[in-house]
């Protein structure tokens, strides 16, 4: 028993000394200079919500009313005037949405999913929607499939599929007009519903909550900013292009905006809403701060910055490349392998390096292994 107490005075004097010397270089570093630049995230998110998510949500706004508003013209008087009026004021409208699918935060996330997964969900299925015209008691609001509503259900209805502008008019029955009735208002009352909540409370909500935790504002924004470039990546080009893993052929029916025929046009305006995220820049040209800036904030981050600048560069000039006419004619061409590559190589820049250089965790799961 003295034994055991002797033995332990000398480990109680370690004990002590550990703990000064532990103490001691706490306060330490408590009192050293933080080399971290301390970045201002609120301004972040300021400016992203004042000059690109509201102005370019109220741009779709605006465009889904023209669309309505078209839509309603060639329902009570069907002519290949008022059909040719409804499908300008349709190509508007996606091409806002290009603008904005980015957004599926928030006011964003719909019922059924983000608002570009439902309204935005392409290829959509033929078999279905006719299926549902036919059913006089089909009910939109009770269905859960994505790809029998929304902005490209709306394109099958005015483009068709393989008939002439005559023929189409002709088979333009009540039972289709309808259904298009019935998509288009439920198109209108989500992105009203969406502009609505951002223009009362949720702007002030997104700008407070200006941590970089896992539903944090900045998270969130981040997060959807990716999976948008990703979608393009994946759903616009390797999987039409046969490019996916597991496929064996090309298919062209697959491109989004495939009735239209405006599939490479819409891959130019969402790409330029990516690099308006990133870079700070509103649809318009006007600068303000984006993530670009932040990683500059940053150790490590300015090489990052430049590395992504590059391969940007290389993507535009891709997109530049790229056949013109029908996407979905030239989907197989090695001018979509090369846009898919160079979009594959930035994932890494875009994905796993700046989220580990701004400390934001990816909350969704793409299946790329990046």
């Amino acid at each position: 028993m003295k034994l055991s107490n002797y033995a332990t005075k000398p480990a109680s004097g370690l004990l002590f000394a550990l703990l000064f010397v532990f103490v001691f270089f706490a306060c330490e570093d408590d009192n050293a200079t933080d080399d971290t630049v301390d970045f201002d995230r609120t301004a972040l998110l300021t400016a992203a919500a004042d000059n690109l998510i509201i102005p370019n949500l109220e741009a779709l706004q605006s465009s889904v009313a023209d669309l309505s508003t078209a839509v309603e013209a060639f329902v009570q008087n069907s002519t290949e005037q008022n059909l040719a009026a409804a499908r300008t004021a349709w190509v508007q409208t996606v091409t806002d949405h290009q603008h904005c699918s980015a957004f599926g935060f928030g006011p964003g996330e719909l019922l059924l999913g983000t608002y570009a997964e439902v309204l935005g969900a392409f290829p959509i299925n033929e078999a279905g929607v006719e299926e549902n015209i036919l059913d006089a008691d089909f009910n939109l609001a009770s269905s859960f499939a994505t790809n029998i509503r929304g902005f490209y259900t709306v394109e099958y209805l005015i483009y068709g599929n393989g008939p002439s502008d005559a023929e189409l008019v002709a088979g333009f029955d009540q039972n289709r007009k309808d259904y298009l009735v019935l998509i288009m208002d439920e198109i209108q009352t989500e992105i009203d519903g969406i502009v609505s909540e951002w223009n009362s409370t949720y702007r002030a909500d997104f700008i407070e909550n200006d941590g970089t935790a896992r539903g944090s504002s900045v998270s969130q924004y981040y997060n959807e900013f990716v999976k948008d470039y990703e979608n393009l990546k994946n759903f616009k080009l390797e999987l039409p292009a046969g490019l996916t893993a597991g496929q064996e052929e090309v298919d062209g029916t697959l491109v989004e905006a495939f009735y239209s025929g405006i599939s490479r046009d819409l891959i130019v305006e969402q790409f330029e809403n990516s690099k308006n995220i990133y870079f700070g820049r509103s649809r318009a040209g006007q600068e303000f701060i984006g993530f670009n800036e932040y990683l500059e904030s940053v150790v490590g981050g300015p090489e990052l910055v430049r590395d992504t600048e590059t391969a940007v560069e290389g993507i535009d000039a891709a997109i530049a490349n790229l056949p013109q006419g029908r996407l979905s004619d030239n989907v197989g061409s090695n001018e979509v392998e090369v846009l898919r590559d160079l979009l594959q190589d930035n994932t890494a820049n875009f994905k796993s390096s700046m989220s580990s250089l701004l400390g934001i965790s990816i909350t969704f799961n793409s299946g790329d292994g990046d």
